[in-house]
């Protein structure tokens, strides 16, 4: 941590109090490499408990088309994701995207190392809720995820606030608003 304190000047002083005198300015040595990243676009809402102090209990992700167009991209947004379940968040993940095909749910669950829980015939548009749990002395992800088609409604999912708190997210109506106001068809 840097701190920035008065020091007082050598010599006898007038009485007006010490002199605020600047550290030397500190620059840090040039990086040992550079490496090409890729970070995950941020469609995101982010939910937080306020009870002990603002703690992240629950995210909702949008996919962006930038999300899917590359590998890295997509391992950027796995891995946040990835990341948000580690971490013991609740996760929501939406992808209507449909000019990019890649099936991000399953990204996920790779990074996850989950058998489980893939959607048939990898569609790339599907909604997924994701709740880690904690029993006895297993970790686990509970999933919900439905393949999505254009066209049909969207579905209600559940977004789990802590072990007993569940919102159920409609995400049909904010969908439908931002169509219209977008004016898309």
């Amino acid at each position: 941590m840097a701190t920035f304190e008065p020091t007082t000047p050598a010599g006898p002083l007038n009485g007006t109090g010490g002199v605020a005198v600047a550290p030397a300015v500190w620059a840090p040595p040039a990086p040992r490499a550079v490496v090409p990243a890729a970070f995950a676009d941020d469609f995101e809402v982010r939910v937080f408990s306020g009870r002990g102090g603002p703690t992240l209990v629950a995210a909702v992700e949008l996919v962006s088309p930038a999300n899917k167009d590359r590998a890295e991209t997509r391992r950027a947004f796995a891995a946040k994701c990835a990341s948000y379940l580690h971490g013991g968040v609740a996760l929501i993940v939406l992808d209507v995207v449909t000019d990019r095909l890649a099936t991000l749910h399953h990204d996920i669950l790779d990074l996850l190392t989950a058998a489980d829980g893939r959607l048939p015939n990898d569609p790339s548009q599907y909604a997924a809720a994701y709740r880690p749990v904690r029993r006895d002395d297993r970790t686990e992800v509970e999933i919900w995820a439905e393949p999505l088609a254009v066209g049909e409604r969207l579905p209600t999912l559940p977004l789990w606030l802590d072990a007993v708190t569940v919102l159920p997210v409609d995400a049909e109506p904010t969908y439908t608003d931002a169509r219209t106001r977008r004016r898309i068809a």
